[in-house]
């Protein structure tokens, strides 16, 4: 299947209502024809207006957060520490210097960062997703692998692109700016893997539903008084 097959595949799958995104990294510089960026205060900041269009994004549209430029490569753990913004990270208590020193990062500084809809893009590094908490329990029963990581929610790209697949609930700064809602979390994972997680889905959404199926049709039989309330769940989407 095309990325945008699978796109699509993985959105009906997990009952998405927002597009996936996908995070590539190049060498370089954006191209002449590249429409400009607003600059943002945050790298996640680029992740909701890239679910409509295809933004390509330098290393100086991402020099408002320190400790998120560091996460992409683009400083190294020195520059991130001396910048006014982790002092006051640091100063509340919100994060201690271990969690700057041992924060994940990645290993090479890229030129250029760019976010578009996962549907268009051409062999993305990093697949985001928005997840709501029935999009993680299908997922997670379908990759089971799938980690919780901590703050700063920005470290989800570097984990994603060294391998790992990882659930972020947010961290404060990062909710206060993207104002991503309460019941939404954040996924990320190799752009390599999305062929096999979509099969993956496939397989663990057929179970899921006749599972759902039995619990919904036993109910029925043996709660008969309940039978109202029985008969207005939902079930997971039949493929």
């Amino acid at each position: 299947m095309t990325t945008a097959e699978l796109a699509e595949h993985l959105t009906r799958l997990l009952m998405l209502p927002h597009p996936p995104v996908a995070v590539t990294f190049r060498n370089g510089t954006p191209s002449g024809d590249a429409e400009p960026v607003v600059k943002q205060p945050a790298g996640c900041c680029y992740w909701e207006p890239a679910e409509r269009s295809r933004l390509a994004t330098q290393p100086s549209d991402h020099d408002n957060c320190s400790v998120g430029c560091y996460t992409h490569g683009l400083v190294d753990l020195a520059a991130a520490a001396a910048g006014s913004d982790t002092a006051a990270l640091l100063s509340s208590g919100w994060v201690g210097e271990s969690d700057l020193v041992n924060a994940p990062h990645l290993p090479f500084r890229p030129g250029m960062i760019s976010y578009e809809p996962l549907a268009t893009a051409n062999q993305p590094d990093v697949v985001l997703l928005r997840l709501s908490p029935y999009a993680l329990m299908t997922l997670q029963g379908a990759c089971p692998q799938i980690r919780l990581v901590t703050k700063p929610q920005c470290q989800i790209v570097p984990l994603a692109y060294a391998g790992e697949m990882v659930v972020s609930p947010g961290c404060a700064v990062s909710r206060a700016r993207t104002n991503l809602p309460a019941g939404e979390l954040t996924c990320a994972f190799h752009g390599s893997a999305l062929a096999e997680i979509v099969g993956s889905l496939e397989r663990s959404a057929e179970a899921d539903h006749a599972v759902a199926e039995y619990a919904v049709a036993n109910d029925r039989q043996h709660f008969v008084a309940q039978k109202e309330w029985i008969s207005s769940r939902e079930l997971p989407p039949q493929l």
